[in-house]
Order: structure tokens, then sequence, then C-alpha cells
């Protein structure tokens, strides 16, 4: 290519990227189990009233979801991120949460009764009307980054 042909079509180049960055969507709406489990990786996405009780989501990357209204009931969501998300009004009862991460993440009124948290980290993590301690907890690394192995087998 020679360099006059790059000087008119470098402007043309800029401005269709541009138009892309401009027009894209910057979270995903999730709206069923087959796009969540199509998607593997849905960071910035948005979950509001699903239920996804006793599914396997193991190693899901949800970081910077918004997941609003949602039923994780005994679910399988080992070594799933939940990194810098908001969480309000999730229910993980019953889950296997082993290896999970909520670092960064905001929970408002998040249940966790019976959830196995095994190795789960919650480093800076906001906790609003939620309980961590009703769950199982063995080498979980809490908020205030301690420790807590009161449950280890």
């Amino acid at each position: 290519m020679k360099f006059s042909e790059w000087r008119f079509w470098r402007p043309l180049l800029a401005s269709c990227v541009l138009s892309l960055i401009a027009f894209s969507s910057p979270a995903q709406e999730a709206s069923d189990l087959s796009t969540l489990r199509m998607l593997g990786e849905c960071r910035g996405c948005t979950f509001d009233g699903m239920n996804l009780s006793d599914r396997k989501l193991t190693g899901m990357d949800l970081t910077e979801a918004t997941l609003r209204n949602v039923d994780f009931g005994a679910a399988e969501l080992n070594i799933t991120l939940f990194d810098f998300a908001v969480l309000e009004n999730v229910s993980f009862d019953r889950a296997d949460l082993g290896g999970a991460s909520f670092r960064g993440a905001r929970l408002i009124n998040v249940t966790f009764e019976g959830a196995d948290l095994q190795a789960a980290v919650f480093e800076d993590a906001i906790l609003e009307n939620t309980d961590l301690m009703a769950g199982r907890l063995c080498l979980t690394q809490m908020p205030g980054e301690n420790t807590n192995s009161t449950e280890c087998d």
C-alpha cells in the first residue's frame, strides 16, 4: 500500500472504530440460563429475577455483574468470580461456593444459609444485611482480611 493510499483510508478506519465503540452496549443482559451458560464469561452482565437454583455454574466469570432477586439455592458455583459485582436480594442457600471470589463486591440482603464457603474470598467486600456466618466457613477470607476456619473438618 502506498503512503498516499494509507492517508486516505486512515480517517475512514478511525471513524469506523469510533462508531463501533460509541454504539456498543456497556453491559449485557442475560435473560435466560442458556444465554448464561453460552457466555461463560459474563462480565458486567445484569441479572434480575432469575431462578438458577440447583444449576451447575462452576467457574463462571461474573465480574462487575449486577445480580438482583436471583436464587442460586443449591447451585454449584465453585471458583466462580463475583469480583466487584453488586448482589442484591440474592440467595446462595445450600450453594457450593468453594473457592468463589467476591473481592470488592457489594452484597445487600444476601443469604448464605448452609452454603459451602470453603476457601471463598470476600476481601474488601461490603456486606449490608448479609451474614456469612450462616454458611460453612473453612479457610474463608473475610472482608476484614482475616481468615475464618471455624468449620474445617
